[in-house]
């Protein structure tokens, strides 16, 4: 089970994944940080069943 603390820190960085994404102007980087973006939301998902 992920603690609460996990769950912040998830949520802080996809935070911070959301802010790189709008500043990058490369595609492939931004590709990138979106695939990242996805796999966290999906382990926040996961921990919430």
């Amino acid at each position: 089970m992920v603690s609460v603390e996990e769950r912040l820190l998830i949520i802080k960085e996809l935070g911070r994944l959301l802010i790189d994404l709008n500043n990058c102007s490369d595609n492939q980087v931004r590709n990138n940080i979106y695939l990242d973006i996805l796999l966290l939301r999906n382990a926040l998902v996961l921990t919430a069943i």
